[in-house]
Protein backbone atom coordinates (compact mmCIF):
# COMPACT_ATOMS: atom_id res chain seq x y z
CA UNK A 1 0.00 0.00 0.00
CA UNK A 2 2.62 2.14 0.59
CA UNK A 3 4.14 1.25 -2.50
CA UNK A 4 0.80 2.37 -4.27
CA UNK A 5 1.31 5.74 -2.41
CA UNK A 6 4.75 6.65 -3.47
CA UNK A 7 4.16 5.77 -7.12
CA UNK A 8 1.06 8.22 -7.18
CA UNK A 9 2.65 11.30 -5.03
CA UNK A 10 6.03 10.25 -5.39
CA UNK A 11 8.62 10.72 -3.10
CA UNK A 12 8.12 14.26 -1.91
CA UNK A 13 4.43 13.21 -1.37
CA UNK A 14 4.79 9.65 0.60
CA UNK A 15 5.13 10.99 3.90
CA UNK A 16 1.40 11.99 3.70
CA UNK A 17 0.25 8.31 3.88
CA UNK A 18 2.60 7.80 6.92
CA UNK A 19 1.20 10.68 8.47
CA UNK A 20 -2.43 9.74 7.56
CA UNK A 21 -1.36 6.39 9.51
CA UNK A 22 0.10 7.90 12.47
CA UNK A 23 -2.84 10.05 13.21
CA UNK A 24 -5.46 7.27 13.33
CA UNK A 25 -3.09 5.75 16.06
CA UNK A 26 -2.53 8.90 18.10
CA UNK A 27 -6.02 9.95 17.90
CA UNK A 28 -7.21 8.62 21.55
CA UNK A 29 -8.84 11.49 23.26
CA UNK A 30 -12.38 11.26 22.84
CA UNK A 31 -14.35 14.75 20.99
CA UNK A 32 -16.57 16.14 22.84
CA UNK A 33 -19.78 18.94 22.77
CA UNK A 34 -19.78 20.97 25.68
CA UNK A 35 -23.27 22.58 26.88
CA UNK A 36 -23.20 26.28 24.83
CA UNK A 37 -21.60 25.32 21.90
CA UNK A 38 -22.80 26.32 18.53
CA UNK A 39 -21.65 23.95 15.65
CA UNK A 40 -21.24 24.62 12.01
CA UNK A 41 -20.92 22.18 8.69
CA UNK A 42 -19.02 23.43 6.23
CA UNK A 43 -18.16 21.99 3.24
CA UNK A 44 -19.80 20.94 -0.22
CA UNK A 45 -22.50 18.86 -1.18
CA UNK A 46 -21.58 16.34 1.27
CA UNK A 47 -22.92 18.43 3.98
CA UNK A 48 -25.57 20.60 1.96
CA UNK A 49 -27.34 17.07 1.03
CA UNK A 50 -27.38 15.82 4.76
CA UNK A 51 -29.87 18.52 5.69
CA UNK A 52 -32.21 16.81 3.89
CA UNK A 53 -31.69 13.89 5.91
CA UNK A 54 -30.44 15.36 9.38
CA UNK A 55 -28.86 12.02 10.72
CA UNK A 56 -25.51 13.33 11.62
CA UNK A 57 -27.57 16.40 13.52
CA UNK A 58 -29.52 14.09 15.45
CA UNK A 59 -27.31 11.61 16.53
CA UNK A 60 -24.78 14.26 17.84
CA UNK A 61 -27.44 16.26 19.59
CA UNK A 62 -28.78 13.16 21.65
CA UNK A 63 -25.11 12.04 22.40
CA UNK A 64 -25.07 15.00 25.15
CA UNK A 65 -29.06 15.70 26.05
CA UNK A 66 -28.31 17.40 28.84
CA UNK A 67 -26.52 20.17 27.03
CA UNK A 68 -27.82 23.04 24.76
CA UNK A 69 -26.08 22.56 22.13
CA UNK A 70 -26.88 25.02 18.29
CA UNK A 71 -26.34 23.39 14.48
CA UNK A 72 -26.02 25.54 11.77
CA UNK A 73 -25.52 24.05 7.91
CA UNK A 74 -23.63 25.95 5.72
CA UNK A 75 -23.09 22.98 2.66
CA UNK A 76 -22.78 24.35 -0.66
CA UNK A 77 -22.95 22.12 -3.50
CA UNK A 78 -19.26 22.14 -5.27
CA UNK A 79 -17.86 24.11 -3.24
CA UNK A 80 -13.82 23.99 -2.44
CA UNK A 81 -12.04 24.97 0.29
CA UNK A 82 -11.40 28.52 -1.99
CA UNK A 83 -14.68 29.43 -1.36
CA UNK A 84 -15.39 28.75 -5.36
CA UNK A 85 -19.27 27.88 -4.96
CA UNK A 86 -19.76 31.33 -2.74
CA UNK A 87 -18.81 34.27 -5.21
CA UNK A 88 -21.40 36.91 -6.10
CA UNK A 89 -24.53 37.41 -7.18
CA UNK A 90 -26.34 34.84 -9.81
CA UNK A 91 -24.52 35.80 -12.59
CA UNK A 92 -21.06 35.43 -10.68
CA UNK A 93 -22.24 32.32 -9.18
CA UNK A 94 -19.96 30.24 -11.03
CA UNK A 95 -17.48 32.55 -12.71
CA UNK A 96 -17.04 35.57 -9.49
CA UNK A 97 -13.59 35.81 -8.08
CA UNK A 98 -13.15 33.41 -5.85
CA UNK A 99 -11.28 35.79 -3.22
CA UNK A 100 -14.83 37.31 -2.73
CA UNK A 101 -16.18 33.96 -2.35
CA UNK A 102 -13.71 32.87 0.49
CA UNK A 103 -14.06 36.07 2.09
CA UNK A 104 -18.07 35.34 2.02
CA UNK A 105 -17.33 32.03 3.83
CA UNK A 106 -15.39 33.41 6.24
CA UNK A 107 -17.15 36.41 7.11
CA UNK A 108 -20.32 34.33 7.25
CA UNK A 109 -18.52 32.13 9.31
CA UNK A 110 -17.79 35.33 12.01
CA UNK A 111 -21.23 36.45 11.76
CA UNK A 112 -22.28 32.85 12.98
CA UNK A 113 -19.30 32.62 15.84
CA UNK A 114 -19.09 28.74 15.85
CA UNK A 115 -17.26 27.18 18.75
CA UNK A 116 -16.77 23.52 16.52
CA UNK A 117 -16.73 23.39 13.05
CA UNK A 118 -17.30 20.40 11.11
CA UNK A 119 -14.70 20.65 7.43
CA UNK A 120 -16.03 18.34 4.65
CA UNK A 121 -13.81 19.21 1.39
CA UNK A 122 -11.75 17.27 -1.01
CA UNK A 123 -14.11 15.95 -3.08
CA UNK A 124 -14.20 18.44 -5.66
CA UNK A 125 -10.52 19.73 -5.42
CA UNK A 126 -9.55 16.15 -6.34
CA UNK A 127 -10.43 16.33 -10.20
CA UNK A 128 -7.22 18.57 -10.25
CA UNK A 129 -5.50 15.17 -9.74
CA UNK A 130 -1.86 14.81 -7.97
CA UNK A 131 -1.01 18.14 -9.45
CA UNK A 132 -3.51 19.81 -6.88
CA UNK A 133 -2.58 18.03 -4.06
CA UNK A 134 -0.15 20.68 -2.57
CA UNK A 135 -2.73 23.87 -3.44
CA UNK A 136 -5.09 21.38 -2.04
CA UNK A 137 -3.40 21.15 1.19
CA UNK A 138 -1.87 25.33 1.18
CA UNK A 139 -5.95 26.08 0.40
CA UNK A 140 -6.78 23.84 3.78
CA UNK A 141 -4.90 24.95 5.76
CA UNK A 142 -5.78 28.73 5.32
CA UNK A 143 -9.24 27.68 5.45
CA UNK A 144 -8.63 26.30 9.26
CA UNK A 145 -6.58 29.68 9.85
CA UNK A 146 -8.48 32.33 8.48
CA UNK A 147 -12.14 29.95 10.03
CA UNK A 148 -9.89 29.20 13.37
CA UNK A 149 -9.75 32.80 14.53
CA UNK A 150 -10.44 33.48 17.45
CA UNK A 151 -9.70 29.72 18.58
CA UNK A 152 -12.09 26.93 17.13
CA UNK A 153 -12.14 23.30 17.78
CA UNK A 154 -12.29 21.24 14.46
CA UNK A 155 -13.56 17.74 12.67
CA UNK A 156 -11.74 17.16 9.27
CA UNK A 157 -14.22 14.56 7.56
CA UNK A 158 -12.42 12.93 4.50
CA UNK A 159 -14.22 12.34 0.80
CA UNK A 160 -16.41 9.23 0.13
CA UNK A 161 -15.07 7.16 -1.66
CA UNK A 162 -16.61 6.93 -5.48
CA UNK A 163 -18.78 3.99 -5.57
CA UNK A 164 -20.39 1.96 -9.12
CA UNK A 165 -22.70 4.09 -11.10
CA UNK A 166 -23.21 6.34 -13.81
CA UNK A 167 -20.12 4.75 -15.99
CA UNK A 168 -17.79 4.61 -13.81
CA UNK A 169 -16.81 1.19 -15.02
CA UNK A 170 -15.51 2.15 -17.67
CA UNK A 171 -11.40 2.63 -18.91
CA UNK A 172 -10.00 5.28 -17.33
CA UNK A 173 -8.34 7.77 -19.66
CA UNK A 174 -5.64 9.11 -17.58
CA UNK A 175 -2.25 7.21 -19.01
CA UNK A 176 -0.67 5.31 -15.69
CA UNK A 177 1.53 3.00 -15.55
CA UNK A 178 0.47 0.21 -15.60
CA UNK A 179 -3.25 1.34 -16.70
CA UNK A 180 -5.90 1.84 -14.45
CA UNK A 181 -8.64 -0.54 -14.83
CA UNK A 182 -11.28 1.96 -14.76
CA UNK A 183 -12.47 5.05 -13.73
CA UNK A 184 -13.41 3.97 -10.71
CA UNK A 185 -10.50 2.69 -9.66
CA UNK A 186 -8.18 5.57 -10.73
CA UNK A 187 -10.84 8.05 -9.24
CA UNK A 188 -10.17 6.48 -5.71
CA UNK A 189 -6.52 6.58 -5.63
CA UNK A 190 -6.75 10.16 -6.60
CA UNK A 191 -9.16 10.90 -3.26
CA UNK A 192 -7.32 8.32 -1.06
CA UNK A 193 -4.47 10.74 -1.93
CA UNK A 194 -6.45 13.79 -1.12
CA UNK A 195 -7.51 12.07 1.82
CA UNK A 196 -4.12 11.32 3.17
CA UNK A 197 -3.65 15.22 2.96
CA UNK A 198 -6.58 16.11 4.89
CA UNK A 199 -5.28 13.19 7.86
CA UNK A 200 -2.01 15.02 7.94
CA UNK A 201 -3.19 18.73 8.10
CA UNK A 202 -5.25 16.86 10.91
CA UNK A 203 -2.45 15.69 12.70
CA UNK A 204 -0.58 18.96 12.38
CA UNK A 205 -3.30 21.19 13.77
CA UNK A 206 -4.60 18.15 16.53
CA UNK A 207 -8.14 18.18 14.86
CA UNK A 208 -10.16 15.33 15.07
CA UNK A 209 -10.49 13.25 12.07
CA UNK A 210 -13.37 11.16 10.48
CA UNK A 211 -11.94 8.99 7.85
CA UNK A 212 -14.79 8.05 5.33
CA UNK A 213 -12.84 7.39 2.55
CA UNK A 214 -11.62 4.12 4.15
CA UNK A 215 -14.45 3.04 6.72
CA UNK A 216 -17.00 3.17 3.32
CA UNK A 217 -14.41 1.80 1.00
CA UNK A 218 -14.36 -1.42 2.51
CA UNK A 219 -18.24 -1.31 2.94
CA UNK A 220 -19.95 -4.30 1.20
CA UNK A 221 -23.19 -2.12 1.20
CA UNK A 222 -24.12 0.47 -1.28
CA UNK A 223 -23.49 3.82 0.27
CA UNK A 224 -24.76 6.27 -2.49
CA UNK A 225 -27.35 7.55 -4.64
CA UNK A 226 -25.24 7.78 -7.81
CA UNK A 227 -21.57 6.83 -7.32
CA UNK A 228 -20.79 10.09 -5.25
CA UNK A 229 -23.80 11.54 -3.11
CA UNK A 230 -24.61 9.06 -0.22
CA UNK A 231 -28.04 7.86 0.27
CA UNK A 232 -29.95 7.83 3.47
CA UNK A 233 -29.07 4.50 4.38
CA UNK A 234 -25.45 5.82 3.37
CA UNK A 235 -25.49 9.30 6.10
CA UNK A 236 -26.71 6.16 8.70
CA UNK A 237 -23.93 4.34 8.18
CA UNK A 238 -21.70 7.63 8.00
CA UNK A 239 -22.97 8.61 11.49
CA UNK A 240 -22.11 4.87 12.97
CA UNK A 241 -18.56 5.70 11.44
CA UNK A 242 -17.94 9.24 12.92
CA UNK A 243 -19.29 7.68 16.28
CA UNK A 244 -16.44 5.31 16.14
CA UNK A 245 -13.66 7.53 14.81
CA UNK A 246 -14.64 10.58 17.70
CA UNK A 247 -14.93 7.99 20.40
CA UNK A 248 -18.64 9.24 21.41
CA UNK A 249 -20.68 8.40 24.04
CA UNK A 250 -23.91 6.35 22.84
CA UNK A 251 -27.25 8.14 22.23
CA UNK A 252 -29.39 8.63 24.71
CA UNK A 253 -32.05 6.50 22.84
CA UNK A 254 -31.45 4.28 19.62
CA UNK A 255 -31.47 6.68 16.63
CA UNK A 256 -33.99 4.80 15.03
CA UNK A 257 -36.61 5.04 17.61
CA UNK A 258 -40.12 6.92 17.20
CA UNK A 259 -38.76 9.50 19.76
CA UNK A 260 -35.53 9.63 17.89
CA UNK A 261 -37.49 10.06 14.15
CA UNK A 262 -39.86 13.17 15.42
CA UNK A 263 -36.83 14.63 16.80
CA UNK A 264 -35.63 14.53 13.25
CA UNK A 265 -38.75 15.82 11.69
CA UNK A 266 -37.85 18.50 13.49
CA UNK A 267 -34.32 18.95 12.77
CA UNK A 268 -34.95 19.08 9.14
CA UNK A 269 -37.66 21.75 9.19
CA UNK A 270 -35.10 24.25 11.12
CA UNK A 271 -32.43 23.47 8.98
CA UNK A 272 -34.66 23.71 5.87
CA UNK A 273 -35.78 27.44 7.06
CA UNK A 274 -32.25 28.36 7.88
CA UNK A 275 -31.25 27.32 4.32
CA UNK A 276 -33.90 29.67 2.90
CA UNK A 277 -32.65 32.97 5.27
CA UNK A 278 -28.79 32.02 4.05
CA UNK A 279 -29.67 31.01 0.19
CA UNK A 280 -32.71 33.07 -0.77
CA UNK A 281 -34.06 32.12 -4.33
CA UNK A 282 -34.28 35.73 -5.17
CA UNK A 283 -30.22 35.71 -4.44
CA UNK A 284 -30.07 38.47 -7.61
CA UNK A 285 -32.40 40.84 -5.39
CA UNK A 286 -30.65 40.16 -2.35
CA UNK A 287 -27.16 40.21 -2.64
CA UNK A 288 -26.70 40.17 -6.48
CA UNK A 289 -26.57 42.86 -9.45
CA UNK A 290 -30.23 43.64 -9.31
CA UNK A 291 -30.29 45.07 -5.54
CA UNK A 292 -31.70 48.65 -6.38
CA UNK A 293 -34.74 46.83 -7.69
CA UNK A 294 -36.25 45.38 -4.98
CA UNK A 295 -34.64 46.93 -1.28
CA UNK A 296 -37.62 45.54 0.72
CA UNK A 297 -36.12 41.76 -0.41
CA UNK A 298 -33.06 42.68 1.41
CA UNK A 299 -34.81 42.40 4.77
CA UNK A 300 -36.59 39.66 4.18
CA UNK A 301 -34.16 36.67 4.43
CA UNK A 302 -33.20 37.97 8.50
CA UNK A 303 -36.94 37.39 8.55
CA UNK A 304 -37.04 33.83 9.25
CA UNK A 305 -34.68 34.16 12.40
CA UNK A 306 -37.62 33.74 14.59
CA UNK A 307 -38.93 31.14 13.39
CA UNK A 308 -35.41 29.52 13.22
CA UNK A 309 -35.34 30.00 16.93
CA UNK A 310 -38.67 28.84 17.92
CA UNK A 311 -37.70 25.42 15.69
CA UNK A 312 -34.94 25.20 17.75
CA UNK A 313 -36.72 25.46 21.17
CA UNK A 314 -38.90 22.98 20.27
CA UNK A 315 -35.79 20.63 19.43
CA UNK A 316 -34.72 21.95 23.20
CA UNK A 317 -37.93 20.62 24.40
CA UNK A 318 -37.84 16.77 22.65
CA UNK A 319 -34.33 16.67 23.87
CA UNK A 320 -35.05 17.52 27.52
CA UNK A 321 -38.50 14.99 27.31
CA UNK A 322 -36.46 12.20 26.81
CA UNK A 323 -33.95 13.12 29.98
Amino acid sequence: MAGMCRSLLGPGMAWVFLAAVELQAEQTIPFELQDGDRVVFLGNSFFERARHHGHLETSLALCWPERTITFRNLGWDGDTVFGHSRTGGRRRSVFGNPEEGFGKMIAHLQQLDPTVIFVAYGWNEAFEGVRGLARFQAGLTRLLREAGTPPRRFVLLTPVPLEKGFGTELPSKRRTSPPSTSYLADRNSILKSYRDVIASVAREGSHHLVDLFEALHKSKGAYTTNGMHPSARGYQSITTIMARDLRLPDPVIALDSKEATALRATILKKNTLYFHRWRPRNDAFVHGERKSEQVIAQGEPEQFEPFVRKLENHIREQIEALR
